[in-house]
């Protein structure tokens, strides 16, 4: 009988810059760099404020709020170790910046633009690393607003 091989979903390789940021995931908490001077909150972390080129921040706890920005549903899988449909979404998070992400606890079907999301934390299979998703907020289920 032969067992079946399957390869281990790959993780993030953390940077100097992005440290912060994954090991407050392995807290379960999204910290974001929070620029000291001007208070914009920034997403990817970077040395620079997108806004006053300042480089006095610190990383600071988000609320976990945010709504889809976008989202696509893939069928061919990239990497081997990925279960097919999944869905890849951009999350707009309450403070302002975007990050790429998945959305769990729906159906791809039932994602929907501006859908409201609160964020969870998703422990990678059989190891010890944890990433952030998103899943419909509880007032998610109110009708789509028309535009």
């Amino acid at each position: 009988m032969m067992t079946e091989f399957k390869l281990p979903k790959p993780l993030p390789t953390p940077t100097e810059d992005s440290k912060p940021f994954w090991d407050g995931c392995q807290r379960q908490e999204l910290l974001l760099q929070k620029c000291d001077d001007c208070g914009t909150w920034r997403f990817p972390p970077g040395i620079l404020c997108p806004r006053c080129m300042s480089t006095n921040s610190k990383w600071t706890k988000a609320s976990g709020k945010a709504k889809v920005f976008s989202w696509q549903v893939t069928h061919q899988a990239f990497y081997p170790a990925w279960d097919t449909p999944y869905n890849v979404a951009i999350v707009e998070l309450e403070e302002g910046p975007r990050m790429h992400s998945n959305i769990v606890g729906c159906k791809n079907e039932d994602i929907y633009i501006d859908m409201p999301l609160e964020l969870t934390f998703e422990k990678v299979e059989e190891q010890e690393w944890y990433l952030p998703k998103f899943k419909p907020a509880s007032n998610a289920n109110a009708p789509r607003k028309s535009k």
